[in-house]
């Protein structure tokens, strides 16, 4: 499958072709849930215990690596933790690999 542009379908690029493609997909996620669930970034990082710069900071691309910090977004987040894990651990491996 590809995307839409202009009406017609182009190729989706490979995972290869864009190195940040992971991250950039996990910071996109994580601030559309948010503005789904109608928090503002100061209340995504109270309710998560994180400081608002690390809110900040997971917004624009930053993956945490500790497991109960995993655990406290996607808890804000009201998604599965461990499906969010996942999405955390290829976009760090993404991250390791550039």
């Amino acid at each position: 499958m590809g995307i839409f542009q202009n009406g017609s379908v182009t190729p989706a690029a490979p995972l290869s072709a864009d190195p940040s493609r992971l991250t950039a997909a996990l910071a996109h996620y994580t601030s559309t849930r948010r503005e789904h669930l109608g928090l503002t970034v100061a209340q995504a990082a109270e309710l998560s215990g994180l400081e608002l710069s690390q809110w900040c900071a997971l917004e624009d691309g930053w993956v945490p690596e500790s497991l109960s910090t995993v655990r406290a977004i996607a808890a804000t987040l009201r998604v599965r933790w461990t499906e969010y894990h996942v999405a955390t651990f290829l976009a760090g491996c993404e991250q390791k690999c550039r």
